[in-house]
C-alpha cells in the first residue's frame, strides 16, 4: 500500500516535471518565432539582400577577385546605406548591418554599453531568446578589431551557419562578407577560419603598434583551419565573428579583412 502510495507521488511528480518543461519549451518556440519574425520584417534572412541588395555589390566582390588574391574593397550603394541609414534611426543602438551574400545570415549589427543585454534583446529592445548579432562593446565604431557575436542559432539562425565555413568547399562558395555602414559598404575576403578559447588572445581589440596587429593576423592565419585565398598585405582592421560550439568555451570565429573607407 505504501509502495502504490510513493509510486503515485514519483508519478505525479514527474508528471508535472514534464507538463512545466512542455509549456516553457512551447513558450520559448513561440518567443523564437516572433524574433525571427521581427527579423524577417526589417529584411533580416536574405529578405534584405532580396529586397534591396544592388548589383554594386557583386560588381566589387568581382572587381576583387580579379587582383592576386582576394582584396577588400569599399564601395558605393546609396540604396543598401540608405536603408540601413534608416533603421538606425529606428533602432538607435544599430552599428551597421552584416550579410554573407547568397546565404541566409543577414541582420543588424547592434552595439550595447556593454556584453549581454543583446544576448536575449531584439534590436528593439524586447526581451527574445534569439538575441541580436552585436559587436563587442570594446571594439566601439572606431576601432581596429571589430568582434561581432552572436547564437549559434538552430537552423542556421543569427550565427548558426558559420559552423559551414570549417568545410573549405563552404568558404570557396562564400569567400566574402558584406558590412553595410549609412555611408559605405564593406566588401571584406575572409582570410582564417579557427576554433579558439573563449578567453584566448584571438578576442584581442587593441594593438600598441602596427606590427603587433600584423603578427596578430599572421597567428590567425597559422591557426586557420584551412589556407583562404585573401590579400592581407594592406589591412585597414579586421572583422571578426564569434559564436560559441557546443564545446564548453570553445569558440568558432570567422575573420575577415576591413579596407580602407
Amino acid at each position: 500500500m505504501k509502495e502504490n502510495k510513493a509510486f503515485k507521488i514519483l508519478y505525479g511528480a514527474v508528471l508535472a516535471i514534464f507538463v512545466v518543461s512542455g509549456v516553457m519549451l512551447g513558450l520559448r518556440l513561440v518567443k523564437l518565432h516572433r524574433g525571427n519574425e521581427f527579423y524577417r520584417q526589417i529584411g533580416g534572412g536574405r529578405g534584405f539582400s532580396s529586397a534591396v541588395l544592388s548589383d554594386s555589390i557583386s560588381l566589387g566582390q568581382s572587381e576583387a577577385s580579379k587582383n592576386q588574391g582576394q582584396k577588400a574593397v569599399s564601395l558605393e550603394a546609396p540604396e543598401l546605406s540608405g536603408y540601413v541609414s534608416g533603421l538606425s534611426e529606428k533602432y538607435p543602438g544599430m552599428a551597421a548591418w552584416l550579410q554573407i551574400p547568397d546565404t541566409e545570415l543577414d541582420y543588424p549589427v547592434m552595439l550595447g554599453e556593454d556584453n549581454q543585454f543583446y544576448l536575449d534583446h531584439l534590436p528593439d529592445g524586447r526581451a527574445n531568446p534569439l538575441g541580436s548579432l552585436f559587436l563587442d562593446c570594446r571594439s566601439g565604431k572606431d576601432g581596429s578589431h571589430f568582434i561581432i557575436y552572436g547564437h549559434n542559432g538552430a537552423g542556421g539562425k543569427m550565427f548558426g551557419l558559420l559552423k559551414q565555413y570549417e568545410s573549405r568547399e563552404f568558404y570557396k562558395e562564400h569567400a566574402f562578407l558584406t558590412i553595410v555602414m549609412p555611408e559605405v559598404v564593406y566588401v571584406c575576403p575572409i582570410f582564417s577560419v579557427r576554433r579558439v578559447e573563449a578567453d584566448s588572445g584571438a578576442y584581442q581589440v587593441e594593438f600598441a603598434e602596427e606590427e603587433e596587429r600584423k603578427e596578430y593576423v599572421r597567428q590567425a592565419v597559422g591557426e586557420a583551419l584551412y589556407p583562404t585565398d585573401a590579400d592581407i598585405s594592406h589591412l585597414a582592421g579586421i572583422v571578426t565573428l564569434s559564436t560559441c560550439t557546443g564545446w564548453g568555451s570553445q569558440r568558432l570565429i570567422v575573420q575577415a579583412v576591413l579596407p580602407e573607407k
